[in-house]
């Protein structure tokens, strides 16, 4: 459930891609304190598609770092998701749905039917969808005192549903004869959501606001530390998403989907989270590699917690080219208000049947190979190439302490990236 740092996003595309941020790599991030020398161009694809010809993206990355006299640098981002395929939109009892004969949507909904709490449900998917194109642009700098560094951007991504304007300011202290580094940040994202599904324009703000701490212990371990908090206020809801109702009265204000005791989802316009993330880095000597260790909680307003567990070793093997071995393993608690279908109505009508907020696990393998090289005497003095791959599984039963979630919406995806930096 975290939000993609670098460029704001809509909820639709926010899990694409955050998923494919997760390979390292896509961004460059310069060192703390530390002003480039020569300027950097970057490019990157990436590919997530779902199982089960659902959901597929493609997507275009690119980024400019540039030095600024001798104080300061500047940076430009910018990425291009194209997506397309069906998603899930709505969970009902399969008793009460009348099925479209060979598709996965449905044509009417039995009204008559009385569903019990533990009746079967089916998955309804949207119709396979010929895609949309969301396009994102960042600019910032980074300006370097002594012993502390400034960071300032601003960003926009749009799409034909949504709009998103955001600006991040930050700083780096560094400390301890610069063994130790000290981080805040404080942001803000304003948003407009208008579906091009039913007549709806409404507003959500995002405020987020991080601390980290960064230590060397030795010559060969260092040790990071990083609070991160949000608040969001606003149109929290899916414009999208569907739930199954039973018996809810005329009065509650929710909006009716086209189908007898079905409505668009509605969760609360407030929403606090909160997270720990722990990392660790050791240099193996005997192996000449670099091992990552990671952790991080989350918990928010909504009842979810979440813990994610990541190693990754680092490994040279010669002439330039390394090789990176990682495995990540994620679980969260569903959300308060989350079920596949309700047979009463909530007291505090709050509704979804939105996956993303039920209980599950993920677990991850991937594994990326880079050739780094560098030119003497030549315009382009180093160029980086780097090639990774990542299957995740997404099921019920992988959610730690056991199942409490309906394995319907259980699948699977791979990421594959490309990217290639060049310094001049």
């Amino acid at each position: 459930m975290a939000d993609v740092a670098a460029i704001n996003t809509s909820p639709v595309c926010c899990a694409l891609s955050a998923a494919a941020l997760g390979l390292p790599g896509l961004f460059p991030q310069a060192m703390a304190g530390q002003v480039i020398e020569q300027p950097e161009f970057n490019l990157q694809y990436g590919r997530y598609q779902e199982s089960n010809d659902r959901v597929a993206a493609n997507i275009y990355q690119g980024s400019v770092l540039a030095p600024l006299a001798q104080t300061g640098q500047f940076q430009g981002n910018w990425v291009v998701d194209a997506w397309s395929g069906a998603t899930p939109v709505l969970t009902m009892p399969a008793a009460a749905a009348e099925i479209i004969a060979g598709a996965s949507g449905i044509h009417d909904v039995k009204a008559a039917h009385i569903a019990s709490e533990n009746e079967a449900p089916v998955q309804v998917m949207t119709g396979a969808s010929p895609g949309e194109t969301r396009y994102g642009l960042e600019l910032g700098g980074d300006y370097f005192l002594d012993d502390m560094t400034l960071h300032g951007s601003v960003s926009r991504s749009e799409e034909p549903d949504y709009l998103a304007h955001s600006y991040h300011i930050g700083m780096d202290w560094a400390l301890n004869q610069k063994l130790t580094t000290l981080s805040f940040g404080f942001g803000q994202d304003i948003a407009r959501i208008e579906p091009t599904t039913r007549p709806l324009s409404r507003h959500r703000n995002d405020y987020r606001l991080q601390m980290g701490l960064s230590q060397v212990i030795d010559k060969k371990s260092l040790f990071r530390m990083t609070l991160a908090y949000s608040n969001s206020q606003g149109f929290l809801s899916n414009p999208y998403k569907k739930v199954y109702v039973q018996g809810l009265p005329a009065d509650t204000g929710l909006i009716n989907a086209g189908f007898a005791k079905v409505f668009y989802e509605n969760r609360p316009e407030h929403r606090q989270q909160g997270s720990l993330s722990l990392g660790y880095i050791h240099y193996l000597q005997g192996l000449d590699a670099a091992l990552h260790l990671d952790y991080r909680f989350y918990r928010d307003s909504w009842n979810i917690n979440s813990h994610t567990f990541e190693a990754a070793l680092y490994q040279p093997i010669g002439n330039g080219w390394m090789l990176v071995p990682r495995i990540r393993y994620y679980t969260q608690s569903k959300a308060g208000f989350y079920q596949v279908f309700f047979n009463a109505p909530r007291q505090d009508n709050y509704y979804s049947s939105d996956y993303r907020l039920a209980g599950f696990g993920t677990l991850s393998g991937g594994l990326k190979l880079t050739r780094e090289r560098v030119f003497e005497h030549a315009l382009l003095t180093a160029a980086k190439f780097a090639l990774g791959f990542e299957y995740t599984q997404h099921a019920a039963d992988l959610q730690l302490g056991g199942a409490q979630g309906s394995d319907i919406t259980d699948f699977s995806y791979f990421i594959l990236t490309a990217s290639l930096k060049l310094q001049f």
